[in-house]
């Protein structure tokens, strides 16, 4: 059923570890808060909460979201079709030398996911916090733009997403559409990258669509999610 309706969340709720355990018990998905602070962000963040940017009446809220069930890609499962992989030996392929590019300029793969996705919720106080997420200055956190770039150094696909602990989060990203198969070269790209640095798993977030499956990952209940979850970030 659809939540109808939202309950705030605080700081203290994600310290107090049985007010934290009946959020997760809940069957609520979507919480509200009206606070920005990165140590609040990343608080949500390490507690497995994937917040997005909501305008409700003028005002904007951040939506700390906590999903009855998530896509997570184990590398043994990475996957790519064949198809891509004929492209991918392709003379058309290889004459572009693709290159994955990690911490890449994080308004240039803003800007590819705004002219990409008419409905972008990376606006506002949200484009504000990500340049303080993006410092480094932080606990086993760290916010990750990545790009694919062509031989000219143009940026074909991308998407920004952050590590908690030993585990990488997508959060939204973007292809270049007038370049066949380049949005999966860079997720493969990616997904090699992250298994290559020792990632426990990839958290690819909301898991019923379709390239997120194609790709290799599984779909797995809120409960489930949270037990690696708390192992990959040490929790």
């Amino acid at each position: 059923a659809e939540q109808t309706t939202i309950s705030e969340i605080t700081f203290d709720d994600l310290t107090n570890r049985e007010r934290l355990e009946q959020i997760y018990t809940a069957e609520l998905d979507f919480y509200w808060t009206s606070d920005w602070s990165p140590e609040f962000y990343i608080e949500l963040a390490k507690a497995g909460f994937i917040s997005v940017a909501h305008d409700f009446g003028g005002m904007q809220l951040l939506l700390p979201q906590i999903q009855s069930a998530y896509a997570v890609l184990d590398w043994e499962d990475l996957h790519v079709s064949r198809s891509t992989r004929r492209w991918m030996r392709s003379d058309v392929c290889r004459e572009q030398e693709y290159e994955l590019s990690i911490g890449h300029d994080l308004w240039e793969v803003i800007a590819g996911i705004d002219r990409c996705h008419e409905n972008n919720w990376m606006t506002g106080q949200y484009l504000s916090l990500l340049p303080i997420l993006l410092t480094n200055s932080w606990d086993d956190f760290e916010l990750l733009p990545m790009g694919l770039v062509n031989a000219n150094g143009d940026l074909i696909a991308g998407e920004v997403g952050y590590r908690c602990g030993k585990i990488y989060t997508s959060l939204t990203g973007f292809s270049d559409r007038a370049h066949n198969h380049a949005g999966k070269l860079q997720l493969l790209r990616l997904g090699e990258h992250l298994r290559a640095d020792g990632y426990a798993f990839w958290n690819l977030g909301h898991p019923y669509m379709q390239y997120k499956l194609d790709l290799g990952a599984k779909i797995l209940p809120r409960r489930e999610f949270l037990e690696r979850w708390k192992q990959g970030c040490g929790a």
